[in-house]
């Protein structure tokens, strides 16, 4: 494994401390939550960590991911602050994309940074909405030569977020 891989892997598994809510209860499987898209070929699932869901697409070094945090995790910051503490620590400077959306029915944002990982240059992309209770956040992460692949796919698997009867 390259020390690419190293990092995304660590970031993938919650090793750097990314992503909504705070991970230091055994939450409940989001599998059953809510459905998502499939990025295409070339992506494989992996175990997700501390994820609900996770692929990899080796040829790209890039990773996408999912994860949703619910009651007691529930976090009802405002999206904008949701999605600051997404990236926190990797991403530099202001987005390259900020669009506003919707998932499953409901307000979204979805956003871009440059960024950096253990000092190895990344481009983060990351989703985020809540639901009944439930913070849903899908998370990107490449490195910039790769970017626009792992983006188009990265739509792909927003393009099937749906939650599953009241999202819990």
């Amino acid at each position: 494994m390259n020390r690419h891989h190293a990092v995304v892997a660590l970031w993938l598994m919650g090793g750097l401390g990314l992503g909504c809510g705070p991970k230091t209860r055994k939450k409940p499987s989001g599998d059953t939550r809510y459905t998502l898209g499939t990025p295409g070929d070339g992506w494989t699932r992996t175990k997700p960590g501390g994820a609900d869901h996770a692929w990899h697409n080796a040829s790209l070094s890039a990773t996408i991911y999912a994860d949703s945090n619910c009651a007691e995790r529930f976090d009802d910051s405002e999206l904008d602050a949701l999605l600051d503490h997404i990236a926190y620590g990797v991403a530099r400077g202001k987005p390259v994309r900020d669009e506003p959306t919707r998932l499953a029915n409901r307000d979204a944002l979805v956003r871009a940074w440059e960024g950096s990982l253990d000092g190895i240059k990344v481009n983060v992309g990351a989703a985020v909405t809540k639901k009944s209770n439930c913070v849903y956040d899908i998370i990107a992460i490449a490195p910039p030569k790769h970017f626009d692949a792992t983006w188009s796919a990265f739509v792909r698997v927003l393009e099937g977020f749906e939650t599953r009867g009241d999202g819990r």
